[in-house]
């Protein structure tokens, strides 16, 4: 291995812009990711930002693109929102779908 790894880079630990919710989504310093821990603003905490998780979200389908807004709200609007993922399945009867997590500028 070489001497100058770091990790997979599967989770990263940044410090909380504002107050986090583990399971949540955000958007933070230009990363897509799920906080797997509470954080309070300008804590640490650590942004799991590869994989595939199961949000809240009306009227999606499979392979539909999802989008973050500034306040770290998941929409299927494109207009002034970041790309945060693709829907894996389609919103299910709980109201509840599946998205793999994308990493975009």
């Amino acid at each position: 291995m070489a001497n100058n790894f770091v990790s997979r880079g599967d989770v990263l630990t940044l410090t909380a812009a504002a107050s986090r919710t583990s399971g949540n989504p955000y958007r933070e310093s230009g990363f897509n990711g799920v906080a797997l821990i509470d954080a309070a603003q300008s804590e640490a905490y650590t942004l799991q930002i590869r994989g595939i998780f199961e949000f809240a979200l009306a009227s999606v389908s499979a392979g539909d693109l999802i989008y973050i807004t500034s306040g770290n709200v998941l929409t299927k609007t494109s207009t002034s929102n970041n790309l945060y993922g693709r829907a894996v399945t389609a919103t299910d009867a709980d109201g509840n779908f599946q998205c793999l997590l994308i990493q975009s500028e």
